[in-house]
């Protein structure tokens, strides 16, 4: 009997490590997937190919390179992985400062500081020397796991319909304030979020099965819910595409294998780079 039970703890002990999405147990139902050329795939990149585990969760664009946060298969300390934004070639991998568990999730940039989301806090790192600066706390949700930035506030959500807008003072270890701004994912498996400038709204990706990513208006209220070939996905940012400004979309897949995809959510034509040529025909 001794016998038995030992082997039923080893074999939920592996059950348990062997998860590689940071979802919850009970699936939602499967969706088709749909079709919807504004959401055109661009780019790709294959994170375990790179030397990622199959636990990545959450991306953030510094303006030059991606960040990829992972949650390390098998123990050990978690990591961060940080990617030519150009090349899609794997510059350095470093340890999360005093992470556990899932670690960061999803990540976003003020252009500084890359911002990543766990538990009750959000840890920020330099972008230039890759080194854990400090924290804040943020109480809107536990575990927070989307994490956006509009050029003066956050956005948080996890796993609800619900997206915290939230205010920090910018001192290290305060708590930041935060108010629901906006209900409007249909799934309510919120779990990445991404300003896009371009087109001044949200995109939230969801881990729900059921292939949907959602747009929100600067106003909080739902643009459009669109289908695209992600099923599982982790977080999301703005990021170049080509070598070009932060000007696509590109949401991380928990699947197999890990990657990124670049999804068109900008015309090509005019990026910002265009604007110059642009003017001198009026």
């Amino acid at each position: 009997m001794r016998y038995v039970l030992v082997l039923l703890v080893f074999a939920i002990i592996a059950f348990a490590n062997s998860e590689t999405t940071d979802v919850d147990f009970v699936r939602g139902s499967v969706g088709g997937v749909g079709s919807d050329a504004f959401l055109d795939q661009l780019d790709y990149i294959d994170l375990e190919a790179l030397g990622g585990s199959a636990r990545c969760v959450g991306v953030g664009f510094d303006g030059t390179n991606f960040w990829v946060s992972d949650a390390q298969s098998g123990g050990g300390p978690l990591w961060l992985h940080i990617i030519d934004g150009t090349t899609h070639d794997l510059i350095i991998t470093v340890d999360q400062y005093e992470t556990e568990e899932w670690g960061m999730r999803d990540l976003c940039c003020d252009g500084t500081y890359i911002f990543g989301s766990q538990d009750e806090q959000v840890d920020y790192y330099d972008i230039s020397t890759y080194e854990w600066i400090g924290y804040y706390n943020c109480d809107a949700v536990n575990p927070n796991r989307a994490q956006a930035w509009d050029g003066t506030n956050f956005y948080t959500g996890s796993q609800s319909a619900d997206i915290f807008k939230v205010t920090w003072d910018g001192v290290s270890g305060s708590t930041a304030t935060y108010t629901t701004w906006s209900s409007a994912v249909g799934n309510a498996k919120t779990y990445g979020a991404a300003w896009d400038i371009y087109n001044d709204c949200l995109w939230v990706s969801t881990n729900n099965y059921d292939y949907m990513i959602y747009q929100i208006d600067s106003n909080g209220d739902l643009i459009a819910a669109h289908s695209y070939d992600i099923e599982v996905a982790g977080g999301c940012t703005l990021g170049a595409y080509g070598g070009s400004f932060e000007n696509q979309l590109w949401v991380l897949e928990q699947g197999s294998p890990d990657a990124l995809h670049c999804l068109e959510t900008a015309p090509l034509a005019l990026e910002p780079d265009s604007w110059g040529s642009i003017k001198t025909l009026f």
